[in-house]
């Protein structure tokens, strides 16, 4: 069980603080404790009342040095972009890999979704509207988590993220030359 105050992941839809832990305002059958959330992120003011002994997942946030070996590994993060043309089998695959929550398959799928981002861009072309919004959601959960333990904002943790992934693209490409002069 989680203590008042406590920052947490809470499924897919972000970072919440743990307000309060007792019986909702509203009588709901059965009773029992219930922890009331609310996003620090969120400007809706949206509260959710969750059961202490939810089948949902939750997890405690990292701490700031968890965070910065997270933005190394995202430079050294190897990706695959998916491709599918039935956009059915393109959103199965990245809500697999949003399943667990974990930080690592968020970053990996930012970072293959990126990589399809600057393939379709050299292309002229843009992402598809599922792209789009696994990207979105993905960044959510990660600039959310990196800024509540950095005490940053979410908009200057993606900025740090995609810099972290463009170094990696960098430093490739010059590997990659050095390899081809030999």
């Amino acid at each position: 069980m989680y203590r008042a105050g406590t920052l947490i992941l809470y499924e897919r839809r972000g970072v919440y603080e743990i307000e309060s832990i007792g019986e909702p305002p509203s009588s709901v059958e059965g009773g029992g404790l219930y922890y009331k959330l609310r996003s620090p992120f969120s400007t809706s003011n949206e509260i959710i009342y969750t059961p202490v002994d939810t089948t949902a997942f939750m997890r405690p946030l990292i701490d700031k040095a968890q965070a910065a070996q997270y933005l190394e590994l995202c430079s050294q993060l190897e990706s695959c972009p998916f491709s599918s043309r039935k956009t059915m089998d393109l959103a199965a695959h990245y809500r697999g890999m949003l399943a667990s929550c974990k930080l690592e398959d968020c970053l990996l799928l930012i970072k293959e979704i990126y990589a399809k981002q600057r393939e379709l861009a050299s292309h002229s072309k843009k992402l598809g509207q599922v792209d789009q919004q696994y990207l979105k959601l993905a960044e959510r959960l990660v600039c959310e988590e990196f800024s509540a333990v950095l005490h940053t904002t979410p908009e200057l943790v993606k900025k740090q993220l995609y810099a972290a992934m463009r170094r990696k693209t960098a430093v490739s490409k010059e590997s990659a030359a050095q390899k081809a002069a030999l």
